[in-house]
């Protein structure tokens, strides 16, 4: 009979001791769960913030006021862009063509062309 007490009550003590164990982890595991949701809130509040100073940036109108501000650029005009064969007449890499010129829009690509290796050059030219 006291071996039998004994057994139980170490059983008791052991079933106590896991329950606190369990109890105590349980704890930990909501007071962590509630410390990443306060986070995700921070974090959501920080993106917001940071979505609006983009807003403000990338604002048209704040830009075209700095631009005025601190340049003297104006938009292009019709007349300052050239064809790629206007560009090539323009440098003297090819002989004017009196035939009417229209750009397609492959040749978007190919006046981008001829003017990033005409920038390479800028020493040549002066």
């Amino acid at each position: 009979m006291r071996t039998t007490t004994i057994l139980l009550c170490i059983l008791v003590a052991g079933a106590a001791a896991g329950r606190y164990r369990a109890e105590t982890a349980v704890r930990e595991a909501h007071d962590d769960l509630h410390r990443i949701k306060i986070e995700q809130v921070e974090e959501a509040k920080a993106g917001k913030m940071l979505r609006a100073e983009v807003a403000y940036l990338e604002n048209p109108e704040r830009l075209a006021k700095i631009a005025r501000a601190k340049t003297d650029l104006r938009p292009t005009e019709r007349g300052q862009s050239l064809s790629k064969a206007e560009f090539a007449v323009a440098m003297g890499i090819e002989t004017p063509n009196l035939s009417p010129m229209r750009s397609q829009p492959s040749e978007v690509i190919a006046n981008a062309i001829a003017m990033a290796q005409l920038g390479g050059q800028s020493s040549d030219v002066e």
